[in-house]
């Protein structure tokens, strides 16, 4: 029994054996199979790119791929482990690929993305796929892991997202709308600006949107006509559908025209959509209507300007020409009408009909011409055709290439400018040379002379009392005179000798040929005595001028003794002439050196007298006028400049008036000067003495303050701006009195007239200073405003002996009295002429008998004698004793 258990246990023993070697050897021929096919999978997978890896999570045991190893850095001989592959990850994605793994192992799967830093420098972008499973035969828990390389796709996705955001970009910055629809007409692509132009609500504008609503909404608006809204929204969808290219203007209701160009998309010979473009033209149209106007007007002009034109492009063919330049050029039609026609062809023309001058070879001369317009440089010429016309040719050359020619036909204007040329050199009244041409002939006269050694004499002629004949008679009796005086000089004078007028009454006269000063004398008193002839003024007036008589005052300069220069010579002589004019005029003198002094003293004087006019240092003395009544009342007085000197002198008004009424500024700032003095004084004497009587202060005006216009309304805000009064007065120039001469009447009498009704106007007295030494007319002395005539200290100094004088006066004063105007005598000095006044009965005096001038200190203590008779005292027991008869009581 027990060798029977003993054999069976063997040979259950052997079954179990042969059992387990069986299996065990399937075991390993199924795990041989297994393995190769697990490196065929794993070859097979390398081969596609794709990197595997296995994890135990029962043993932790951890397989790579030979792929996992070559993506992840991995050597082959290096043992596994997850830092060891993590190592080139960039190290922002270690984390969370850590953290996904641990996940998946928990939850079964897992995916995410990292990057890996290349040994090259290269970052690449890979895909990581986790799937956790049980494996039959043990159970237990296996990780598969599948990495795959998605650099490329990620490079394409991310060149894709760039590309689609500059074409967005593209899209949303065009300058016209933009609009893509799909087959179906549902929008896909559209723009701001397309709702901008179109008018279309933000919210309305999404993707998908059908066609129709977006059309119907303008449909509305009327944008289509008056047809019903749905019809038209059919309309425009069947037209829409048809997916036809157009290209239309339309202007919408508000007046914008917009460009709508329409194109199908096209895939593989397919419409798979339709895109759309909407411009906004209408500036652009404007423009364009703009220009054509302006090329109308242009054609007009070309065609009604009167010159020739011609514009020729880089190839020197004809492009513009108009109807003149066949007038001008004489060129036929047919020429410039054919096709193609060039400048050369135009030119050949013109030398083969001899418009350039003879030539022996027309080739050769228009190859020289063709070489010149070939350089496209500006010109600028004239040339005088054969006919005798006379073309100014202007040439500009165009930024393309070419140039614009313009043909002015300038001959009635070379004729009219050398008429116009002759006309500046001639004196229109005389026909005698004039200023502006007297210089450069005179210039050739000096040279001539110095060659030839020989002197030149340089005669500066003024007529003496020309100016009171044109003032008194009017103009054209002066002209009357200035042309019979030229027409005497041209007489008397050789054709060799230049004469002209260079202003007004003044000639000047050159003698060439002369041998010495001698000559010229005798030639200036030949002219002396010529022009002292009378003259007899014929005018178109029935009433005749009488005859006049005027004569010259010359002054003469010879070259080379006095100077070589022409304005040298003309300087002189007008030196000259003024030293022979105030010896009296009516004759002649030559130049010396000393003439030169005195003018220069007066330019000297001049200078001195502006800084004392700038700087306070005149004075002004007062001279008492009286009544010529009972008491000798005092009535005013007149203000006499003085001008004291650094010597202790004090120069009269007579030293340094004539130089101030030379310049029109300086007569004009000493005038002022006396004005603000004058009141200033009175407002003085107003404040301190405010008791005395009511006194006139006289101001003398020059004659020349009135050749400027608005000399009233200067001297008011001399008054006003000297005695700084806060409100404005309506008399501010009451109690002044202004004296004129009677040239001041003579000038310009109308003026004169004006400016005295509003000195009146003001406040202020008139009077005529000086009556009867100069020209006056008693008709103007009748109309003018004029308040009082002075009669001249001349005609009172022999009163009481020269019964000439004695009528004078008394028909001056007379004539005043009829008149209504007030007569007051000047310079009177003795008792004996006071009393033949009072018996003519002049209404006022002043004088040395009376009163010598006084400074402004010492006419209050005058003013005191006066109220109590004390200056009455010299005549109480003289030849005039009457008239202080009640004083003296």
């Amino acid at each position: 029994m027990t060798i029977w258990l003993g054999i069976v246990g063997w040979i259950l023993a052997l079954v179990f054996g042969i059992g387990w070697w069986h299996a065990h050897r399937c075991h390993r021929r199924m795990r041989a199979l297994f393995e190769a096919e697990q490196r065929w999978f794993s070859s097979l997978l390398d081969r596609l790119g794709i990197a595997y890896w296995c994890r135990n999570l029962d043993t932790q045991a951890l397989w790579w791929s030979d792929g996992f190893r070559r993506m992840h850095g991995v050597a082959p001989e290096e043992p596994v482990g997850r830092e060891r592959a993590l190592r080139h990850v960039v190290p922002e994605d270690r984390t969370r690929v850590n953290m996904v793994l641990e996940t998946a192992y928990v939850q079964g799967s897992g995916e995410t993305s990292y990057r890996i830093q290349q040994p090259d420098g290269r970052v690449t972008h890979h895909v990581l796929r986790i799937a956790v499973s049980r494996e039959p035969a043990s159970g237990q828990r296996i990780a598969y892991g599948v990495s795959l390389d998605i650099t490329d796709r990620v490079e394409l996705e991310n060149a894709l997202r760039e590309r689609t955001a500059y074409l967005e970009a593209i899209v949303a910055h065009l300058p016209m709308g933009l609009s893509v629809f799909d087959c179906d007409l549902k929008l896909r692509v559209w723009n701001a600006e397309f709702g901008r132009i179109l008018e279309l609500p933000s919210e309305l504008l999404t993707e998908g949107r059908d066609f129709d609503e977006l059309i119907r909404l303008p449909a509305q608006r009327g944008e289509y006509g008056d047809v019903d809204v749905e019809e038209a929204v059919a309309q425009r969808r069947a037209m829409a559908l048809r997916f036809e290219p157009h290209r239309l203007e339309r202007t919408r209701p508000n007046g914008r025209t917009h460009l709508v160009i329409g194109e199908p998309i096209l895939h593989n010979g397919q419409v798979v959509g339709f895109v759309s473009t909407y411009t906004d033209i209408t500036e652009q149209k404007q423009e364009h209507e703009r220009l054509a106007r302006a090329i109308d007007v242009l054609r007009t002009l070309l065609d009604n300007i009167p010159v020739g034109i011609t514009m020729i492009d880089a190839q020197l063919r004809l492009q513009v020409w108009n109807e003149r330049l066949l007038h001008v050029l004489d060129l036929p039609r047919e020429l410039l009408e054919r096709p193609g026609v060039t400048l050369p062809d135009i030119l050949r023309y013109n030398i083969e009909r001899g418009e350039y001058g003879p030539t022996d070879d027309v080739d050769a001369t228009l190859a020289a011409m063709r070489e010149r317009a070939l350089r496209f440089e500006p010109h600028d010429f004239e040339r005088t055709r054969p006919n005798g016309r006379v073309l100014h040719v202007r040439g500009q050359p165009l930024a393309t290439g070419g140039y614009v020619t313009i043909y002015e036909d300038v001959t009635q204007q070379r004729t009219t400018q050398a008429e116009i040329e002759q006309q500046a050199r001639t004196d229109a009244l005389t026909g005698l040379l004039n200023r502006h041409a007297l210089p450069a002939v005179l210039t050739q006269i000096i040279a001539t002379a110095q060659r030839e050694g020989r002197p030149v004499a340089v005669l500066f002629i003024d007529l003496d009392r020309f100016k009171a004949i044109n003032d008194s008679l009017g103009h054209e009796v002066g002209d009357a005179v200035l042309v019979e005086s030229a027409r005497r000089l041209r007489t008397r004078l050789r054709n060799s000798d230049v004469v002209a007028r260079i202003g007004g009454d003044e000639f000047v006269v050159v003698l060439t040929g002369i041998t010495d000063a001698a000559d010229a004398a005798h030639v200036a008193t030949q002219l002396v005595e010529d022009l002292s002839q009378r003259i007899a003024a014929a005018t178109g007036h029935h009433d005749a001028a009488p005859p006049l008589h005027v004569s010259p005052s010359i002054g003469i300069a010879v070259f080379p003794k006095d100077a070589t220069r022409p304005s040298e010579l003309l300087r002189l002589a007008d030196i000259a002439m003024y030293h022979a004019k105030g010896e009296g005029g009516s004759g002649w003198r030559f130049y010396t050196p000393a003439m030169n002094e005195q003018v220069l003293h007066r330019i000297r004087l001049e200078t001195r007298l502006r800084d004392a006019i700038a700087h306070d240092q005149l004075v002004l003395y007062y001279q008492p006028i009286h009544a010529l009544t009972e008491d000798l009342p005092l009535i005013g007085f007149e203000a006499l400049v003085r001008w004291p000197q650094p010597d202790g002198e004090i120069l009269p008004p007579a030293a340094f008036m004539p130089v101030a009424e030379q310049s029109a500024e300086l007569i004009e700032a000493l005038g002022r000067w006396v004005c603000k003095t004058v009141a200033r004084q009175r407002q003085r004497w107003r404040a301190l003495h405010p008791g005395w009587p009511p006194l006139t202060i006289a101001i003398n005006l020059s004659a020349k303050q009135f050749d400027r216009a608005g000399l009233a309304e200067r001297i008011r805000r001399a008054f006003v701006d000297a005695e700084g009064a806060t409100e404005p007065s309506a008399l501010p120039l009451l109690g002044i009195e202004f004296e004129i001469t009677e040239s001041v009447m003579m000038r310009d009498p109308i003026s004169a007239e004006e400016e005295l009704e509003r000195l009146r106007e003001m406040g202020a007295h008139i009077a005529i200073d000086d009556f009867g030494t100069g020209y006056s007319s008693l008709a103007y002395i009748k109309h003018l405003p004029i308040d009082r005539i002075k009669i001249d200290r001349a005609f009172v100094h022999d009163l009481a002996h020269d019964t000439d004088d004695a009528a004078i006066v008394c028909a001056a004063v007379e004539m005043g009295h009829r008149l209504g105007r007030s007569v007051v005598a000047e310079g009177v000095e003795t008792a004996e002429q006071l009393q033949r006044l009072h018996a003519i009965g002049c209404d006022a005096v002043q004088g040395f008998a009376l009163a010598r001038p006084m400074p402004a200190h010492q006419v209050p203590s005058y003013v005191q004698r006066v109220s109590r008779g004390d200056h009455l005292q010299p005549w109480l027991f003289g030849p005039f004793a009457s008239v202080g008869t009640s004083a003296a009581a």
